[in-house]
Parts: structure tokens; sequence; C-alpha cells
């Protein structure tokens, strides 16, 4: 959804909370633009095209931590076992530390929210 993202009761089609994530006023529209996210033990992690990586809690939205990796992303993150994987629009592959293993749940690319139980039936 541009630079937001946000949390929806997938029964009630709710809005639980919204994020824009793209602060920055000089960054322009395809750079703000944010990947699908990959949500595992209670966070959600999220890419942008202005190559930032963001730890939300899913919960509440909060930013957790954020992590400038300099190259455009245009695909959302793979999580293993406390490790964010993410490939970027030049061809690099980037490997993040959470510090936390159980972040772990979301091991391919392209994955939707029926992986963790979260698709609304």
């Amino acid at each position: 959804m541009g630079d937001r993202t946000q949390s929806v009761d997938p029964k009630t089609g709710r809005v639980i909370w919204t994020r824009t994530l793209n602060d920055d006023k000089k960054t322009s529209v395809v750079e703000g633009v944010l990947t699908p996210p990959s949500i595992v033990n209670g966070k959600a992690f999220v890419a942008t095209g202005s190559g930032e990586v963001y730890a939300l809690s899913a919960p509440t939205g909060e930013v957790l931590w954020k992590v400038n990796i300099g190259e455009s992303i245009s695909f959302q993150p793979t999580v293993a076992k406390g490790r964010i994987y993410v490939s970027t629009n030049q061809g690099s592959l980037f490997c993040l530390n959470t510090g936390d293993g159980r972040d772990d749940g979301c091991l391919m690319w392209g994955v939707s929210a029926a992986h963790n139980g979260l698709s609304a039936r």
C-alpha cells in the first residue's frame, strides 16, 4: 500500500493499526514502496524500495528496529532461525541477525499469511 503498512483483522476487515514508514519527504514514491511483510514470532518484517528493513510489532505496529542496507528491495524478507534474508534489486543477498532465535518460520520467498494461520476463510 505504497509507504503504509497496516494490520487488518482477517475475519472482520477492521483495521487494527496503520503505520507510514517513509518519513523522509525526499524519498520518491517508488523508493518508499513496501514489500509484503513476513510475519513470525509476533513481528512483521518489511522492507522498502529505498533499502530499509523494518521489524515491527505485529500486534501494535511499533517500529522495533530498522536497518538501511543501501540497495533497493522489492520482495519480502525470508525469516529463519533468528536471521532475515533480504534479496535486493541489484542482485545482492543480505543476512541480518535479529538477535532472537524464535524469529523463524517464513522460510521461502512468496509465502502468504496462510503459512502461519492468519488467512481469512
